[in-house]
């Protein structure tokens, strides 16, 4: 499960989990208090996550490149690669860490597409609701974008 800027929406990301279930969750930044909150109730439920430009005082890095049942994965908030101005520096980034599937946040919007040979996920803002899941299995990702209302 791939979450992103939550920025203090902690209840849809619980229902989210409650929905799906999942074996790892994923945070992309603005929201690094928010994943602590949730480890803290689904302890059970390993997690990651990177930093987001509203994390302040977070530990947690800006990106990471992670290898997860043969995927390779770049995670980045994206506000570091000006994603909100375009995709070519954060897909630069992420073929020189020869990923598979860049995931990054920042921007709100939910978007799964390829570019440059490359699979790209914004789960969007679980703050509006959205969220992503990815299914990796024997070095393939299969994705999915998903809502969860609001209230």
């Amino acid at each position: 499960m791939i979450f992103s800027d939550s920025h203090g929406k902690f209840e849809r990301m619980r229902r989210a989990v409650l929905k799906e279930r999942p074996d790892l969750i994923i945070h992309l930044g603005d929201g690094a208090f928010d994943l602590r909150r949730l480890q803290g109730e689904y302890p059970e439920i390993p997690t990651l996550g990177v930093k987001g430009n509203c994390d302040f005082g977070a530990n947690e890095a800006a990106s990471e490149t992670i290898t997860l049942e043969g995927v390779k994965i770049f995670l980045t908030h994206g506000h570091i690669y000006g994603v909100k101005q375009g995709y070519a520096t954060v897909i630069e980034a992420a073929k020189n860490a020869a990923a598979d599937i860049l995931l990054f946040g920042h921007t709100h919007r939910a978007e799964y597409t390829m570019a440059s040979g490359l699979q790209l996920l914004n789960p969007g803002s679980i703050a509006d609701g959205r969220y992503a899941v990815a299914q990796l299995k024997d070095g393939k990702a299969l994705c999915k974008l998903d809502t969860i209302k609001k209230f």
